[in-house]
């Protein structure tokens, strides 16, 4: 956010390094400007500021470099466009008399035909392209090593009757929801918005550019320094240019300024809005004359045709050895696939594939290795231009599952894998994934962990034999943080929701590899041209159960759900509950972060129903009818905060007594004879309260917390720790 003071920070610097002595048009003329520090000067043909010709023209007129410096006609135009356009005559929209500037109170909307030389009009016509009245332009370029962010502009306006005075103006506040009284689609100023102004005098031959910020009474100036170094501006001196349908010299200008040094660079994709607008003098006290609509400033030029998203899913994938099989279920779709059923889209559009198998049975006969009721996957690829976004999504679906002779069970095994990437962060997940009465080698599996890895008895299966179940692996990738462009945003997943593999079957030697619902996704999307790399970053997790019995060997996590740095989104549901310590009804993990130019945020919670932890004689050392642990960081404009919001702990009780709901954070109830627990913990990233900073900041959330310090009846050792409903979330932006 753009403030007074950032304003004034950035006004002091750009004093202390730039020249504030007006050049000298001639040798004889030195003007003297005061109010809105406006500096003028005589066009200079061929400058350039920013990498772009200033010469009053709309072609690219140099001969060498092949790219730089551009023009209003580089084909590509290396920056996004915002346009104008503006009709003309007695139904134009324009300001009524009286309406000044500085006054917002003051302006009168109405329609009619403005002043001549104030009326900008749809002359600007590029490679035959609708005319339009004028266009704006944001690029980072490079000056001395270092990468500054440049304003271009230009205008067209009816007649050279008199001189030009043209404002550009930025606003945050989105005017079509909150009206200025009397003025629709007109800016709504807020502090920190600030003004452009191009002014022409003596026929162009003088020309200023100005800046200047709203503090939310009027507008203050910026320095803008030097033309030639941090700004320049031309009018067309020739009666005829190029692209520009009316003839006439001084009917067009356009100007370049040094946004970095001069109002302070402006992130990318930042939510702002513009509008041109016409004043009868240099003064903005003057009186305004012709408008244009507000427009949402255009930052960045996406390229979905770059973009590719593609992926593959198999309900079953299956190896022997003994019996020479390798293959996968559904039947390759289409026939070029090699793993079951795929799908690709490189560019805009959508591919989508899918099959299905019904009573599936893989030798040796009755379905030795692999039998099923249905197994089904498909495969989704999209390339969206209208969202800017690569996706690609693989579900495979196995019902009525039966491996190795009753080695793995289940009612239903569904995986998912989803990859996405967008011009700005690229991410995965695994949401929708889930198990269904699954049965591993005779144990009931209520809770499944991602990678959780079953050891096998080797004297059945041979040594090194496992089960592994939702085996995530994921990855994302962007350009490193600064890099304006050629860079890509990348994401992949592969999820295996079971992962059979045998070395040495009993009796037979036979060596066996099954995978039950495989989903694979990637998905990328090219860096878009002018803006740097995100800098932020999040994280987030989830956890239902954490049980450290015994300090001595690795803790049982139930219910485990995490994001990676460019953000995402995690999931998990379970019907029940049950470790040695804890049991419950259904619950809920999730966690989901996000990556922004503007900011950084992730949320995550754990919800879970009924829990009864420690149970003594038949009574819950702690019980809980409903709990929701949710964590919450968010970053950006230079402020950072975390919070618990959305936490709540209903129908407590702790050694059969009854406890308030939602008890304040980090209530603490001494256990006789086992230790204490810690109701509602939260606990900010860094130990420090209140969770906040000006970066980054992060907090976790523990619903119930036991810890375990004397010898007790349920002959725990001293320090197991159990945990029920943990959520941490926290984010960074620079």
């Amino acid at each position: 956010m753009m403030t007074k003071a950032y304003f004034r920070r950035h006004l002091r610097v750009v004093r202390s390094a730039t020249p504030r002595t007006v050049l000298i048009v001639t040798a004889s003329l030195l003007l003297l400007l005061s109010g809105t520090l406006i500096a003028n000067y005589t066009t200079f043909a061929g400058n350039t500021v920013g990498s772009f010709e200033i010469d009053g023209n709309l072609t690219v007129d140099h001969l060498a470099p092949p790219t730089e410096p551009i023009d209003w006609d580089s084909s590509p135009f290396p920056a996004a466009l915002t346009t104008f356009t503006d009709g003309t005559g007695p139904t134009d929209d324009i300001f009524g008399l009286g309406s000044k500037e500085n006054d917002q109170s003051s302006w009168v909307c109405t329609t009619g035909s403005a002043p001549p030389k104030d009326d900008v009009v749809n002359e600007i016509s590029i490679n035959g392209a609708p005319p339009i009245a004028g266009e704006i332009a944001f690029r980072f370029f490079p000056v001395g090593g270092v990468q500054k962010q440049f304003l271009y502009a230009n205008w067209s306006r009816l007649s050279n009757n008199g001189d030009a005075h043209i404002d550009y103006e930025f606003n945050r506040a989105d005017p079509s929801t909150n009206p200025v009284p009397g003025c629709p689609q007109l800016p709504l100023r807020s502090p920190g918005d600030f003004l452009i102004s191009f002014d022409t005098q003596n026929g162009g031959a003088i020309i200023g550019v100005s800046a200047s910020t709203w503090n939310g009474t009027t507008f203050l100036p910026l320095s803008v320094g030097s033309q030639g170094i941090l700004w320049d501006a031309a009018v067309n001196t020739a009666p005829s240019i190029s692209g520009l349908t009316v003839t006439g010299i001084n009917l067009f200008g356009e100007l370049a300024l040094n946004v970095s040094d001069t109002i302070g660079e402006i992130p990318c994709n930042k939510v702002l809005f513009v509008s041109m607008k016409t004043r009868a003098s240099t003064s903005l006290s003057a009186e305004l004359k012709d408008r244009t609509r507000i427009k949402p400033v255009n930052f960045t030029v996406f390229n979905p045709a770059g973009a590719n998203a593609s992926g593959n899913a198999a309900a079953a994938q299956i190896q022997d050895r003994l019996l020479g099989i390798n293959q996968a279920l559904p039947a390759a779709t289409p026939a070029t696939c090699t793993q079951g059923v795929c799908s690709s889209q490189s560019g805009i559009g959508s591919t989508s594939n899918s099959n299905q198998v019904l009573n599936a049975a893989v030798p040796p006969p009755g379905g030795g290795v692999v039998k099923a009721n249905v197994l089904s996957a498909s495969s989704t690829s999209t390339v969206d231009s209208t969202t800017n976004t690569a996706t690609d999504t693989g579900v495979a679906e196995s019902a009525g599952v039966n491996l190795v002779g009753g080695l793995v069970t289940a009612d239903v095994v569904r995986g998912v894998a989803t990859a996405q990437a967008s011009g700005f962060n690229s991410s995965f997940s695994s949401a929708g994934s889930a198990f269904q009465n699954l049965v591993v080698n005779g144990a009931q599996m209520n809770n499944v962990n991602p990678n959780t890895t079953i050891d096998l008895p080797a004297v059945q299966f041979g040594a090194g034999s496992f089960v592994k179940l939702l085996e995530e692996i994921g990855s994302s990738s962007q350009p490193p943080s600064g890099q304006l462009a050629g860079g890509t945003f990348a994401a992949d997943l592969t999820v295996n929701m079971i992962k059979v593999h045998i070395t040495s079957l009993a009796l037979t030697g036979d060596a066996v590899d099954v995978v039950v619902s495989h989903a694979q996704a990637h998905a990328d999307f090219p860096q878009p041209a002018g803006c740097p790399a995100l800098a932020g970053t999040v994280s987030g997790n989830a956890t239902i159960i954490n049980e450290q019995t015994n300090p001595s060997q690795l803790p049982v996590v139930v219910g485990f759900v995490s994001i990676p740095p460019q953000g995402g989104h995690d999931h998990q549901d379970l019907d029940q509950l049950s470790t040695s310590l804890v049991s419950g009804g259904t619950s809920v993990s999730d966690s989901a972060g996000t990556v922004l130019n503007s900011g950084s945020n992730s949320s995550s919670f754990a919800k879970a129903a009924n829990v009864c932890a420690l149970p003594v004689g038949g009574v819950c050392t702690v019980f809980a009818s409903a709990i929701t642990s949710q964590a919450n960081s968010a970053s950006g404009g230079g402020k950072s905060s975390s919070d618990p919001q959305g936490t709540s702990l209903i129908g407590l009780s702790v050694g059969g007594m009854s406890v308030s709901d939602n008890p304040p954070p980090n209530t603490t109830i001494l256990l006789p004879g086992i230790g204490s627990v810690t109701l509602n913990e939260q606990t900010c990233d860094g130990g420090v309260a209140p969770c906040s900073g000006t970066t980054s900041s992060g907090i976790r959330v523990r619903a119930i917390h036991v810890i375990v310090n004397n010898p007790n009846a349920l002959g725990l050792p001293q320090g197991a720790d159990v945990i029920v409903g943990e959520a941490h979330a926290d984010s960074s932006h620079p």
